[in-house]
């Protein structure tokens, strides 16, 4: 034995060693990839039905054929919600993210697990959308033998870690908000960034903050935007509404008209902080502090009351991507 890996199949597509993004109506199989050599030559065990490897066709052999393994699962998670890159452009610096291994119960042995991508130690708020990692440890003997973990990490400019590392990422369907539940588990990450748009630790699943958060679901959309922060976002929406909110929670323009809930997905921008309209649940028709807004903020991101939120007595404008 001298390498194990991981790979994931989404419903009968070949398992692959590629980051994965689903839907939730979609299954994700994980599935446990076993490299010998044998008389020289390298011979891949694996129970995938189909199997793809650095982009390229491979035929496996069953694991039942392998040498004699116990396997484990682990998820290799953020043990934390929160974390910074630095409280001023000053002290920026691209912060490690601190991942841990964590045993996936009920795994142990089993050559192909169901993916699972709800955390185990930062609040699930996703329920079963979002992002997760994970690991294949093999045991051979005295011998042990890991996939890529918490040390696999991106280096220089980035907080995270290498595709080496698997990732599955689980959205709730293919609208914005939807694209947006793929940072679901994901920390808060205060001055998000990268080198590049490309690089950007948003675009690789690390975390994000409250701006980085919603340009990631844009650009899953497909559109061209680059990362910003709450300034630049005027720069890329167009003005819908704003007001202030009244003694009670109506959010109401200068003439005292109630603001309008525009549509989910709509930004919600107040000063430094944004977020993104969900549910209509207040006064229906109008926004209102109970409205539900995905956005995040010192936690990974969810859906949450505007009155929660800290920034629901300050000025508000709706906004819509351009």
């Amino acid at each position: 034995m001298i390498a194990v890996q991981v790979v994931a199949a989404i419903d009968d597509a070949p398992a692959s060693d590629r980051p994965a993004h689903a839907r939730a109506d979609q299954r994700v199989t994980l599935h446990a990839v076993i490299t010998t050599e044998l008389a020289g030559k390298r011979v891949i065990y694996s129970d995938a039905p189909a199997l793809r490897l650095a982009g390229k066709p491979v035929k496996p052999i069953a694991l039942t054929h392998a040498p004699r393994l116990e396997l484990r699962w682990n998820r290799i998670e953020p043990a934390a919600a929160d974390t910074t890159n630095g409280a001023t452009p000053k002290d920026f610096r691209f912060a490690a993210i601190d991942y841990r291994a964590t045993p996936i119960e009920g795994a142990l042995g089993k050559p192909t697990i169901v993916a699972d991508v709800r955390p185990t130690l930062t609040p699930d708020h996703g329920h079963g959308v979002g992002t997760m990692r994970y690991q294949l440890v093999a045991l051979q003997g005295d011998r042990v033998i890991a996939s890529a973990g918490p040390e696999a990490r991106r280096g220089r400019g980035s907080g995270g870690l290498t595709d080496a590392v698997l990732r599955v990422s689980i959205r709730r369907d293919d609208s914005f908000l939807g694209y947006l539940t793929e940072m679901y588990g994901q920390p808060y990450v205060w001055a998000s960034a990268g080198l590049s748009d490309r690089t950007h630790q948003s675009e690789h699943l690390e975390g994000s903050d409250c701006a980085d958060f919603l340009v990631y679901g844009a650009r899953r959309m497909g559109a061209k935007y680059a990362y910003t922060w709450t300034g630049g976002l005027p720069k890329i929406t167009k003005l819908l509404a704003s007001g202030t909110r009244g003694t009670d929670g109506i959010y109401r323009d200068a003439r005292g008209e109630p603001l309008p809930f525009t549509k989910p997905g709509d930004l919600v921008l107040f000063p430094r902080h944004v977020g993104a309209l969900a549910v209509d649940r207040g006064e229906l028709g109008v926004l209102d502090d109970r409205d539900l807004m995905m956005h995040t903020l010192f936690d990974s991101p969810k859906e949450q009351a505007i009155a929660d939120s800290g920034y629901a007595d300050k000025p508000v404008e709706l906004r819509r991507f351009r």
